[in-house]
């Protein structure tokens, strides 16, 4: 928790406790304000930040009683996500008024998670401190054959990505999803034409715009249309190569983000599968998901990442780019992401958000499946005649419902790696992965996970997960 003095109508001394940088949103969070002033309504508005503006914003009012005052703040947080999948973290101000006079105000990432007594999430929580091994520190399996990411959390703009594979140096460059971020204004879906282009190259101001029939970036200034131009790379507008790709007949990149402002923010894009591909929306803090097959290619056993995560505690090695543990003892400023690569194929591919916000994928083995029909009440009579005679009573029902239901396993695993995959028995967000379609796209079927109870067994090296989870009900046909 942080703390803040201010005065109220500058007369009266206060003290204001808030939630810190980072936070959870379904964490008890709580402004808890404590005054010489005796009575009052203060007005808290919550807004997420998007660029330099505040979008969404909602309020809440609260009275001092006996010089005191205490705002629950979750509920609001956990109004500022509106697409979760995409979006797992966002910054949200936090302001508090009496009538339009600002009291205080402060800045907090907040995470769709929730952390328990003992967790760890980087440098936050309520943890045993006595190991010996300070960094914090994850394990998981990647499964190369399979789309596969690996979310990092970049707490401030400064954060950089080092990683190696197969007990390789680190890196002395950091690692990004993409190499460029750029700017457009607008999407133009229907339109089946370019407009007439100028060659001539003009300079901002302009309009980007993106047409998606034909799949190419033109820009428009004072009513022309032209197809070069250049931009301003510390302001975001990229210049023509930067939006058009002349190996590939002028179509978008495929290592540049591409952001479209909108009413909730910037929403990012990227050009994937001979299409323009809506990916969440953008921050430059909070989670961001690597593709390892893009950092790591030529990886075959292992792979690390080593990122920053606190400015405190800066215990750091002369090794430190070659080795984890020889001679290097990690401060807990330092997260290792440890990567194992699997060729498995056979199995469902299941992804889901786990409590601490995290985006993880498991390949887990087959078990049976079942097929659950339900009868409609209402029935039709079937008035035909059959061999040129009617009978009675031909009915049938006008409609009916199924479920399936698949039974899947982890079996063998590790402590550290059993209490990562465990998490998805409590993943409200579970897709399962069904190949890609002709153009190279990925196929995501959302599943509900069964209520299931899972056993771990201290006392055993290795333990098996076994869980069940229902496709979405199949619509049959109705009489």
């Amino acid at each position: 928790m942080r703390q803040t003095t201010f005065k109220i109508l500058n007369v009266a001394d206060s003290v204001a406790t808030y939630p810190d940088e980072m936070c959870f949103a379904f964490n008890p969070n709580f402004i808890e304000i404590e005054s010489a002033w005796p009575s009052g309504v203060i007005t808290i508005e919550v807004s997420k930040i998007s660029g330099m503006d505040t979008v969404d914003m909602q309020s809440i009012k609260v009275s001092l009683y006996k010089c005191k005052a205490r705002v629950y703040l979750s509920r609001l947080f956990e109004l500022m996500f509106d697409d979760p999948r995409n979006s797992r973290c966002v910054e949200v101000s936090v302001v508090a008024k009496i009538a339009s006079l600002q009291l205080f105000s402060f800045t907090t990432l907040v995470i769709w998670g929730n952390i328990a007594v003992g967790e760890r999430f980087g440098n936050l929580g309520v943890y045993n401190r006595d190991n010996n091994r300070k960094g914090f520190e994850r394990n998981l399996i990647w499964f190369k054959q399979f789309p596969f990411s690996v979310s990092l959390f970049r707490y401030n703009r400064e954060v950089e990505f080092y990683g190696r594979s197969d007990n390789g140096r680190y890196s002395t460059d950091p690692i990004y999803r993409d190499t460029k971020v750029c700017l457009f204004e607008k999407i133009e879906k229907l339109t089946s034409k370019l407009p007439t282009l100028s060659n001539t190259k003009v300079e901002l101001p302009f309009e980007v715009v993106y047409y998606a029939l034909l799949k190419r970036f033109v820009v428009k200034k004072d009513g022309v249309y032209y197809s070069n131009w250049e931009g301003d790379a510390s302001e975001w507008w990229g210049d023509t190569a930067d939006y058009c790709d002349t190996a590939n007949d002028m179509k978008p990149l495929e290592n540049v983000t591409y952001l479209l402002e909108t009413e909730s923010g910037f929403a990012r894009y990227r050009f994937m599968n001979d299409n323009l591909v809506y990916c969440g929306m953008f921050t430059d803090l909070g989670f961001e998901d690597i593709p390892p097959s893009q950092v790591f290619p030529t990886a075959q056993r292992t792979a690390t990442i080593k990122y920053k995560i606190s400015e405190e505690d800066r215990t750091m090695s002369v090794f430190d780019r070659t080795f984890d543990y020889t001679f290097f003892q990690t401060g807990e400023n330092v997260a290792l992401i440890n990567l194992q690569i699997s060729n498995d194929t056979a199995g469902y591919y299941l992804r889901w958000v786990d409590r601490h916000g995290n985006l993880q994928y498991f390949l887990f083995t087959k078990g049976e499946t079942q097929y659950k029909n339900k009868l409609g009440t209402d029935k039709v009579l079937q008035d035909e005649a059959i061999g040129g005679l009617y009978f009675a009573n031909l009915m049938r029902t006008r409609s009916l419902e199924c479920t399936v239901t698949m039974k899947c396993c982890a079996v063998n695993l590790p402590s550290d790696i059993f209490d990562y995959v465990v998490t998805i028995v409590s993943a409200p967000i579970v897709d399962l992965y069904c190949g890609k379609d002709e153009t190279g796209s990925e196929i995501w079927l959302p599943v509900t996970i069964q209520a299931s109870t899972v056993k771990h067994l201290p006392k055993q090296t290795l333990n098996d997960l076994e869980f069940s989870f229902n496709l979405p009900d199949v619509n049959a046909q109705s009489l």
